[in-house]
């Protein structure tokens, strides 16, 4: 029943390791995230990353592939080119938002509010100075500027701002992309998740699964506390959902790693099928 909340198809991965993926973990419906290329873009100019490859495998899988769109902000038509996917009808939100400007720049801002109308959830990457939506600080006050848009938090800067002693800035001696030491009570994200009712996240990445282990009695209370604002999701680039990363390299399966500690930290079944699979359901309507 499981539900991967966060895959992508880049090219070397296609949509046959996203399936095999999400099986080798006892699942079958995976949501699949585009990324536009284009200025500023986390992607470049790859072409493989587009939300016509996400719309492709729908095609060939539609009971297993749940698809998003994106549009980079800096495309004169991008408000349209949203309300044309709106008016496909196939997509469940937008995202995934990786795109080297401020989350508070204009451009997003009127996606934001334009999935707010379309009731579409946005799925935001943020990362860490002159990155990909660097000023994570600043997303509470977007937050309140567009209350009628779900928004979805997800990587490096959103969960190190699961503690309240965060260092933001690479350049300091002491910077950790991944922080590794006890967690801080009263952290930015943990904040937003009980005052903001548009506010959710997935638990996907190396980020997520470090969040949450770093500090064992920390992350179980934070599952219970936000039971239903989290989502089960991997964003796990192995091609088999057991550490293959193609050309004869291998690595940890993002997924192998996290759903143990999920299994181990849940309070109950219910607990870990609420995270799994249930809050995913709920939220996108399925």
């Amino acid at each position: 029943m499981i539900l991967d909340l966060h895959t992508h198809i880049t090219g070397p991965r296609q949509v046959e390791h996203v399936r095999a993926h999400i099986r080798a973990h006892g699942g079958e419906r995976s949501v699949v995230l585009p990324i536009e290329p284009g200025e500023c873009s986390a992607v470049g100019d790859n072409p493989n990353w587009r939300t016509q490859c996400t719309i492709d495998a729908y095609e060939r899988y539609k009971d297993e592939i749940i698809p998003f769109c994106h549009v980079n902000p800096f495309a004169p038509d991008a408000l349209e080119q949203i309300r044309r996917y709106y008016a496909m009808g196939i997509f469940r939100g937008f995202g995934e938002h990786k795109i080297k400007i401020a989350c508070d720049h204009p451009l997003s801002m009127q996606i934001y509010r334009l999935c707010g109308e379309l009731d579409w959830p946005v799925l935001m990457h943020f990362d860490y100075q002159d990155f990909h939506n660097y000023n994570v600080e600043a997303f509470g006050a977007v937050l309140e500027a567009c209350p009628h848009t779900r928004f979805i938090g997800h990587a490096q800067s959103w969960w190190a701002n699961i503690s309240a002693i965060v260092v933001r800035d690479p350049a300091d001696p002491n910077f950790e992309e991944y922080p590794q030491e006890p967690v801080a009570r009263g952290g930015l994200i943990d904040h937003w998740l009980e005052e903001y009712a548009n506010l959710y996240a997935d638990l996907s990445a190396r980020s997520g699964y470090v969040a949450l282990s770093r500090d064992p009695e920390f992350g179980m209370d934070f599952l219970r506390r936000h039971r239903s604002k989290l989502m089960w999701a991997s964003d796990c680039p192995c091609l088999d959902g057991k550490g293959d990363m193609g050309g004869g390299r291998r690595r940890d399966c993002l997924a192998a790693l996290s759903l143990p500690l999920l299994r181990q930290y849940c309070e109950s079944d219910d607990h870990f099928d609420d995270l799994t699979y249930r809050n995913a359901e709920r939220f996108l309507g399925l």
